[in-house]
């Protein structure tokens, strides 16, 4: 946070699968807890409401009482701080308005959606507006569009994405082999009915991956000691030792580094994933 902040102020960070890292334990002091909570801009959770795992979002089963409770006391606690919370569920059908409605009574910005994040749906954006959004806690409705693999040309994509109204885009940094340029990203910075928007790049913090611009064929026999374990759910991925000097330099600290590239490319702020990969280490190493 402080790199990114010392070049741009501005920049904006929020952090996914962070849920955990908010809950004060022996290994997780009330310090840290408060460290996390100054440092994220936003804090964004998967499957707050519904368990994520069904493939099929009209299967989703709403989560007992006691996870219930549990999300709802880590998660007020950025709230309290005057962070933005967001919810994706990973619902069909009624149950989308079932989260949208749960997550306002608690103050989040929640959504449902399809787990490959790779539409944009064919509904508007809850709260429609032409506001200029400047600030995380202006934003009444999102869109996270991961895997633009349906856009046939780069051009679709960036039309298509220009063409709605929501007040964040999370997107990834690359359209193919080429990450966006800064005159792509301005206009997605603008929303179809003029109102300037937010826009954050996908950055992975956990996790490595094959398909990366900083991959090197080499570790595909020989990984190199930050390099752990394929994560068999996402194929081509691998958890990263996070605390390693080696990854921390290729997520940042020169111009061909992932975090300097989504500032050269003109993103609002970067969408940091995978931030629960401790629970991976902590479990097997």
């Amino acid at each position: 946070g402080d790199y990114a902040r010392g070049r741009i102020p501005k920049f904006l960070l929020v952090g996914n699968g962070s849920t955990g890292l908010l809950e004060a334990t022996e290994y997780n002091s009330e310090e840290n807890v408060a460290r996390l909570v100054g440092a994220l801009d936003g804090f964004f959770m998967e499957s707050r409401f519904y368990d994520g795992y069904e493939e099929d979002g009209e299967k989703a089963e709403r989560n007992d009482a006691e996870t219930d409770e549990f999300l709802a006391a880590m998660l007020r606690k950025p709230l309290l701080a005057g962070k933005q919370v967001f919810i994706l569920d990973y619902v069909k059908g009624k149950k989308i308005r079932h989260v949208q409605e749960l997550g306002a009574a608690e103050g989040y910005v929640a959504d449902g959606g399809d787990r490959l994040l790779d539409v944009i749906p064919d509904r508007r954006p809850m709260h429609e507006n032409a506001d200029d959004v400047t600030q995380l806690r202006q934003v009444k409705n999102f869109l996270v569009l991961l895997n633009p693999e349906h856009f046939k040309t780069r051009e679709s994509y960036i039309a298509a994405l220009a063409a709605t109204n929501y007040d964040l885009l999370i997107v990834d940094l690359y359209y193919d082999d080429r990450p966006l340029t800064r005159e792509e990203t301005a206009r997605l910075k603008r929303k179809a009915n003029g109102g300037q928007r937010l826009l954050l790049s996908y950055m992975s913090v956990g996790e490595a991956a094959d398909y990366r611009p900083y991959w090197q064929s080499k570790w595909a026999n020989e990984r190199p000691h930050w390099l752990a374990e394929p994560n068999p759910a996402w194929p081509g991925s691998y958890k990263a030792r996070y605390w390693s000097k080696e990854w921390h330099d290729l997520l940042y600290g020169s111009p061909n580094a992932y975090l300097d590239m989504i500032m050269a490319a003109g993103f609002d702020g970067a969408f940091l994933d995978v931030m629960d990969a401790w629970q991976y280490f902590r479990e097997n190493e």
